[in-house]
């Protein structure tokens, strides 16, 4: 038990800006803190839908959405927007695996990076101005479930990234958690998020766990084709279009 608790506090410590304990920090926790990824994504939903829906008192759609929004990229340190930025300027640069994967090292912002960033803050921000009352009761409180699930699926879209594709550098992220590796550690998340998705939405939360397991095997699979392999950036960049894609899903299928 102690082992999958420092685990958790691994991949808390790692995907967000709560600090419970120092955890263990050794190479196999965090190899295995990759299956609890799922579970430090319903703690951000639970964080992120309880703030929503208390402001659902005081403030109008529009402020409300900028508010967690906001509350959203500071809670995760910004770690996956950056991810996504670099991934964006690399990417659609047009050069070659190397100069790729130089670029999207570099630590100054070009523009593919800035007009694919904005792009996508104003997409989720409309979004979350659109997204209607909440109707799942837990504390007494009226929880959208929307904003519940997202986090969870877009955490655990990072896991078959992780675990099933090969990295591109020969150091870094990573390799941190052995990349490639750790077919156990996407079976728990995968059960503990069809779980979550149940418990959340029922069927349809299953359907779109289904949707976020088919857009990261086509991002994974189109990066592997560009550079070989995935990195740290292009995980982060998959949490985010993860985010969005739950987000706009929901407008074509309201359930």
């Amino acid at each position: 038990m102690k082992g999958q608790l420092n685990a958790f506090l691994a991949a808390l410590q790692f995907l967000t800006r709560i600090r419970l304990s120092s955890g263990d920090n050794s190479p196999d926790a965090w190899q295995r803190s990759v299956a609890y990824f799922p579970l430090v994504g319903l703690l951000l939903g639970l964080i992120l839908a309880g703030v929503w829906q208390a402001l659902s008192y005081l403030l109008p759609a529009s402020a409300r959405a900028g508010l967690v929004l906001a509350l959203a990229v500071f809670l995760s340190g910004g770690l996956h927007l950056d991810g996504f930025i670099d991934s964006m300027d690399g990417l659609f640069s047009g050069r070659e695996r190397e100069r790729i994967l130089a670029i999207m090292k570099d630590s100054h912002v070009g523009a593919h990076g800035v007009t694919a960033v904005v792009t996508l803050l104003v997409v989720k921000y409309s979004l979350l101005t659109a997204l209607p009352p909440g109707h799942l009761w837990l504390a007494g409180l009226p929880l959208p479930p929307l904003l519940l699930l997202m986090p969870v699926l877009s955490r655990w879209a990072m896991v078959p990234a992780l675990t099933c594709f090969p990295y591109a550098r020969k150091e870094g992220l990573g390799t941190l958690f052995k990349a490639g590796r750790g077919r156990r550690s996407l079976s728990i998340a995968t059960l503990i998020t069809v779980l979550l998705s149940w418990l959340i939405m029922g069927l349809p939360g299953l359907v779109y766990l289904l949707l976020v397991g088919l857009v990261s095997l086509g991002w994974c699979n189109w990066v592997r084709r560009l550079l070989g392999g995935l990195t740290g950036d292009t995980y982060g960049a998959l949490a985010e279009i993860a985010e969005v894609f739950v987000l706009a899903a929901y407008f074509f299928w309201p359930w």
